[in-house]
């Protein structure tokens, strides 16, 4: 039986008494699927799951139940409501249980003290030695996250010409970087096969990291990745070995370039990397392979051709008159995901791509989620020429009947 030791790796709260004020902005009914969401998530964590790993695990699954959790609130409500959990398993086991928190993650501080090269430009070593300095002040929690842009700018003001929100910006991107090397690097010692991507999905999302939302990546690629940028010596190396990309990404997981992968994707990345089990269930005689059980209202949550783990709930075959009446069913959808030919973005969306597959049908995707799935009554080579931006489309499989 897979058992959390009653030990996660949290910083504590220096307002700890005050925290369960928190829990005010959510409804009776939000707190006890919070509760059994954090249960669920201490059942599949070990000592060694790190913090940024089990606040995505919570944001990632509080969406699915159609929950808004603030991020800046993560951290405080996960505390919360794992205390609670943990003292419900207590009860049922007889046993005490308690947590231990750990105010360092020693492995991004060294991820990122071997990673990192100041972005645009070479500088001298004692200069890229008192920025690390300042970076993991911020790990160990010496100096605050919304003051860091304020503390680099003092200490580099007279350096770097640039405002704080630049110094902001470089801060978080050493930072994150740091955390998913730590995580891909933790990975290895446990295991793990593969990781899932998160985006923060909002206005600012970009469209590489909104179509690299959900994508499931094998473990040694990433690894492979990982090891390179721990490996680079010269800022020429580590951008040679961590690629960054604006538009979109439609390919296959499996077939990334060997510098692309892991993020962050961009200058101001806010994405993720996160361990997960690939599991299967069967829905009427065909294999859905997911990460993560069905969620209320979701009725398909699947790996498709592409490695993207694409969730469908009633919205996607009832958003319209018409789309009631198709009726599509899970096994069809399953069998159009893993057969999709082609795929690219969307003509009348820059959000949504649009694809087509073996079986027949048209599928339109808003990152990670099936907007919509149906058969055209038109020709589906021509309905998909109509809708896609056919100079940025990915072949993926020729069918001569259908794409002469």
């Amino acid at each position: 039986m897979r058992f959390l030791k009653a030990l996660t790796r949290y910083k504590i709260l220096k307002t700890s008494d005050q925290a369960e004020i928190l829990l005010q902005n959510y409804t009776a009914a939000q707190i006890e699927k919070l509760e059994i969401i954090t249960a669920e998530i201490l059942a599949i964590s070990t000592e060694n799951t790190d913090k940024e790993t089990l606040k995505k695990l919570l944001l990632n699954k509080a969406k699915s139940a159609n929950i808004d959790v603030l991020p800046s609130d993560l951290e405080n409500l996960y505390i919360i409501l794992s205390k609670r959990a943990l003292k419900k398993v207590a009860e049922s086991m007889n046993k005490t249980l308690a947590f231990v928190f750990d105010e360092i993650d020693a492995d991004a501080v060294e991820a990122m003290r071997k990673s990192f090269y100041w972005m645009g430009k070479e500088y001298n070593e004692n200069l890229q030695s008192r920025l690390k300095d300042k970076i993991e002040g911020v790990f160990k929690g010496e100096i605050e996250l919304d003051e860091i842009g304020a503390e680099l700018k003092r200490e580099f003001g007279s350096i770097i010409s640039a405002d704080e929100s630049y110094f902001k910006g470089v801060s978080d991107h050493i930072a994150l970087q740091a955390r998913n090397i730590a995580t891909v690097t933790q990975g290895t010692k446990y295991g793990v096969k593969y990781y899932k991507i998160l985006a923060i999905m909002d206005a600012r999302t970009t469209q590489i990291c909104r179509s690299m939302h959900g994508r499931i990546i094998p473990a040694t690629h990433l690894e492979a990745q990982a090891e390179k940028i721990l490996n680079a010596n010269s800022l020429a190396s580590k951008k040679a070995a961590a690629a960054w990309r604006s538009e979109a990404y439609l390919g296959k997981s499996d077939k990334m370039d060997s510098n692309f992968g892991l993020p962050p994707y961009h200058f101001r990345c806010r994405t993720e990397a996160i361990p997960v089990w690939v599991d299967e269930e069967e829905i009427d005689g065909v294999k859905m392979r997911n990460t993560q059980p069905l969620y209320e209202n979701e009725i398909i949550k699947h790996i498709d051709k592409m490695g993207v783990e694409r969730y469908a709930n009633k919205k996607t075959y009832n958003h319209s008159v018409s789309s009631s009446k198709r009726n599509v069913s899970p096994a069809d959808t399953i069998k159009a995901l893993n057969s999709i030919l082609k795929i690219a973005p969307h003509r009348g969306h820059a959000n949504r791509s649009v694809a087509v597959s073996q079986n027949g049908y048209f599928m339109v995707f808003d990152g990670d989620y099936l907007y919509n799935i149906f058969k055209p009554s038109d020709n589906l080579e021509r309905y998909f020429k109509r809708s896609a931006v056919l100079d940025k489309a990915e072949i993926i499989k020729w069918k001569f009947a259908i794409f002469a």
